[in-house]
């Protein structure tokens, strides 16, 4: 079954862009915050999954945070966008609608026992490596958690960061 040849990723692709431009933000903005996780079967983290797909999955991730920063409204005291893309672990990226300021701020502070961020150096683009244009700001986070073992995986940030 390992060898099983993977079908349908372009399709797959296809639906998840789709439900990905259906996105409708700043619909909770009575809460600290809003946020979209990725609207498919976590196909896109399989090892079998094209590198060209899990790219077009990261270009449209990146774009649709581009387009809900231009919505912003304007009437909002406090309102940043921030997409998040999960390295492996693509299924688990999202993007977030801070409503709240003291949310935004704690949330950048993961130092838990079960959670830990480390900021890493600015040495290499993940955008640049996959060869996505993007104005907005760049940071990534080596994230570990400890729950029934050790889960290590990068999270690239992008928006409207401090």
């Amino acid at each position: 079954m390992d060898k099983k040849k993977p079908r349908g990723q372009d399709r797959k692709l296809k639906m998840l862009l789709k439900h990905i431009n259906e996105f409708t933000p700043f619909l909770e903005i009575d809460g600290d915050y809003e946020h979209f996780h990725v609207p498919s079967d976590p196909f896109i983290d399989s090892l079998k999954t094209k590198g060209k797909i899990k790219t077009e999955f990261c270009r449209a991730w990146i774009r649709t945070t581009e387009k809900f920063i231009l919505q912003k409204p304007i009437e909002l005291s406090f309102c940043k966008v921030v997409a998040v893309i999960a390295v492996p672990y693509y299924w688990n990226s999202q993007i977030i609608i801070f409503y709240d300021e003291d949310y935004y701020n704690h949330f950048w502070d993961r130092t838990g026992p079960e959670q830990f961020w480390k900021k890493m150096e600015q040495n290499y683009s993940f955008c640049e490596e996959r060869n996505i244009k993007t104005s907005l700001c760049e940071i990534c986070y080596r994230e570990t958690i400890i729950d029934d073992g050790t889960f290590v995986n990068d999270l690239w940030f992008y928006g409207e960061l401090k």
